[in-house]
């Protein structure tokens, strides 16, 4: 067991949840602002990178109701939120009520940047499925808002699997035998890029792992756990048998190409991706069909892998009562029909509600699954049992890339998963010794 000497670094309905802001707004005047303003709308700065329809989303939600006035402050990307914010912080003025997730919520918590607003939560919970709400927890409080994560399911090319007589697998283990039997005819299960680890992570969050986990006043680290090790298994294997491609990312039109060639089997995915693949994939359109992603073999029940970066009200901002409220309103069928892309008419899959299957139709591109009632069904389900949580500890921006190297390594057959694993969880141990924050390493 490895510890450092130093310490842990710390830090209804929408209607009603608007009804309960009137008299906020006319109460005692926050910091800053004049008397006039108090006995008006409560205004709250919203800052996010939604080119598309982020202003139109904020209009809407003014002239739906007189409690909040919501200014939404677009910024360049997610690094450019970055760098403002930390500025506004650091000048301790203009800090924004609501940010849009940038990084892990643990960097938020850790950095002292987001508050807790556990109570402004849990009056909404019910507006809200449980991979969201888990999302938007750190060590058992609130420090972000519901956000919807993105639950996976996988796409497959029935037409190769069923030309070659191989059953969609259920499991991870029939994955893995699907691979072989598709092997001799020149066909991948599937594609591992070797700059993208994302996939390993999805897999260990599925298989229950947790990389970071609190213990009172100190990060936990274990990359070598159970359901890790089940998880580098299966690719593990895949990769020493030469079952998968290794497409890179970087060259997008390449990567569509192959995977429209019938070439490659299978890819797990969001719903967020199906329109990039529709466009791409114009030799195999109606080939494609949706399930869930498979399981492992001794799981109690379906679990989906999804996880996402929550928007967080700052430390400093006074109003998160009405952060809550403009956050319950987005779950609103109006403010899905606010979201609509004025030229595409493309919407936000509102993921962060119980039941989205009233707006599964509208994200599902036509002309590409050969089924689309059943592949409306998968994305449904799929949130219906999206885990949400993956505790990305306080040093994420440092071990990411690490992880990244030690992938592309091991994809590429010059070291082991489980050796990869292994050194990165030792450059996390020696990280946070550097930067004087308490941890363990599980044994």
């Amino acid at each position: 067991m490895i510890r450092s000497r130093a310490r842990w670094a710390t830090a209804g309905l929408a209607v009603t949840a608007l009804a309960g802001l009137s008299a906020c707004s006319a109460g005692e005047a926050p910091a800053g602002s004049t008397d006039a303003e108090a006995t008006g709308p409560v205004t709250i700065e919203v800052w996010g990178w939604n080119a598309e329809t982020g202003e139109q989303i904020a209009k809407a939600f003014n002239e739906a109701q007189g409690d909040v006035t919501v200014k939404y402050v677009l910024q360049a990307s997610n690094v450019a939120t970055q760098t403002n914010f930390q500025n506004a912080m650091e000048a301790g003025s203009d800090v924004p009520c609501l940010v849009q997730g940038f990084a892990p919520l643990t960097t938020m918590v850790v950095n002292g940047w987001a508050q807790d607003i556990t109570a402004q939560v849990e009056g909404s919970a019910d507006l809200y499925n449980e991979g969201a709400l888990a999302a938007a927890q750190v060590d058992g409080k609130y420090y972000g808002l519901p956000s919807g994560s993105d639950g996976q399911f996988y796409i497959v090319n029935q037409k190769t699997f069923d030309k070659y007589d191989v059953e969609v697998p259920t499991t991870w283990d029939e994955f893995v035998d699907a691979g072989r039997e598709l092997k001799p005819h020149g066909v991948d299960i599937t594609n591992l890029a070797g700059e993208d680890p994302s996939s390993l992570m999805n897999l260990a969050q599925q298989a229950g792992a947790e990389w970071f986990a609190i213990d009172g006043d100190q990060w936990v680290v274990n990359f070598t756990d159970e359901g890790t090790l089940a998880a580098a298994d299966v690719y593990q294997q895949l990769i020493d048998e030469d079952l998968v491609s290794n497409q890179t990312y970087m060259d997008k039109p390449a990567l569509l190409k192959y995977f429209d060639s019938g070439k490659m089997a299978s890819v797990t995915t969001q719903w967020w991706s199906l329109g990039g693949y529709q466009v791409g994939f114009t030799d195999s359109a109606n080939d494609w069909a949706a399930y869930p992603i498979p399981q492992f073999a001794d799981a109690t029940e379906p679990v989906t892998p999804g996880r996402t970066l929550p928007s967080f009200v700052p430390v400093g901002c006074e109003n998160p009562d009405a952060v809550m409220a403009y956050t319950d309103w987005l779950t609103t069928p109006e403010a899905v029909e606010a979201g609509k892309n004025k030229e595409t008419g493309a919407i936000g899959f509102p993921t962060q509600i119980p039941d989205p299957s009233p707006y599964v139709e509208e994200v599902i591109p036509k002309g590409f699954f050969a089924d689309e009632k059943t592949a409306g069904d998968v994305i449904v389900d799929a949130q219906e049992t999206v885990i949400g949580k993956f505790e990305l500890g306080p040093d994420y921006d440092a071990w990411f890339p690490e992880l990244q190297d030690q992938w592309g390594k091991a994809v590429a057959g010059k070291i082991t998963l489980e050796e990869a694993l292994t050194a990165v969880e030792e450059f996390v141990a020696s990280d946070l010794e550097s930067k004087g924050i308490s941890y363990t390493v599980a044994e």
